[in-house]
């Protein structure tokens, strides 16, 4: 493959070597096992909104089975969770999920540097998140596959690594940033939303600590950037947090009727 056309984004940076490519592509594959849970904040432009939620917007992800979505001023715009969940006769004959196990409870095959070299199947968001791309942007292992390419074949990585550099964020967090462009056998992950579209090129910035996509941007401009501010991964969250609270008491200022029994 040829380098894209575009101007180079890091050119103070050497091509990639088959090392950097290979813990790149690692780092894509780790993301469920690299946290328990994030406290993030999301740039969310109108062409991605969904369910009301766009512009600037904080949120905490409990694993796979619970998120809480607030805006600036900290109103809940979401709330879902998947721990009460039926797990009668029925969930198991008729989901996946039945089967699959969370990243907690799986042994992947390990790098050296402790990231992830080939991954099993494992649990999905199923319908807990409300927005297209957030399932590709939390675990972007569409990038990479799901286990090293064939050494027999010349190219059968899902993306071409044009270039690749490491970077800060806004709050110093250590990133891995690349240009990268779609192979022959890319699979995107979610059927409504690509990281790396068909015959565009991508700037894609992973975390270092966290795995996640943190920004996905076309270079051809065809649609807005996305980005995510990584604030905080492992914290404690109880579960009330993502759930509806119920009311314990008797609001006594509405009328109570009473039933009265008709005598005999």
């Amino acid at each position: 493959m040829t380098q894209p056309a575009a101007p180079q984004l890091f050119p103070e940076h050497p091509a990639p070597d088959s090392a950097a490519r290979r813990r790149f592509r690692a780092l894509a594959r780790s993301a469920p096992w690299l946290s328990t849970s994030l406290r993030l904040e999301l740039d969310v432009p109108p062409a991605f909104a969904q369910h009301s939620l766009s512009g600037t917007l904080g949120m905490i992800l409990r694993g796979r089975e619970a998120i809480a979505i607030s805006d600036e001023s900290d109103t809940l715009r979401y709330q879902r969770e998947l721990f009460t969940a039926d797990r009668g006769r029925d969930y198991v004959a008729a989901t996946e999920s039945s089967w699959k196990l969370p990243a907690s409870l799986t042994y992947p095959v390990y790098t050296n540097d402790h990231l992830i070299a080939r991954r099993p199947d494992i649990d999905g968001y199923q319908d807990l998140l409300p927005l297209d791309f957030l399932a590709s942007m939390l675990d972007p292992f569409e990038l990479a596959g799901t286990e090293p390419a064939s050494l027999d074949l010349a190219f059968e990585h899902p993306t071409y690594i044009h270039e690749l550099a490491p970077t800060r964020s806004e709050h110093g967090r250590a990133q891995l940033s690349a240009v990268l462009t779609a192979g022959h056998s890319y699979q995107p992950s979610s059927d409504s939303f690509t990281l790396v579209p068909a015959g565009t090129a991508a700037l894609l910035v992973l975390d270092l600590d966290t795995g996640i996509c943190v920004e996905r941007r076309l270079l051809d401009g065809s649609e807005p950037p996305l980005r995510i501010a990584v604030l905080a991964k492992n914290e404690y969250y109880i579960d009330s947090l993502f759930t509806v609270a119920t009311p314990t008491m008797t609001d006594v200022r509405a009328h109570i009727p009473w039933t009265v029994r008709a005598q005999r």
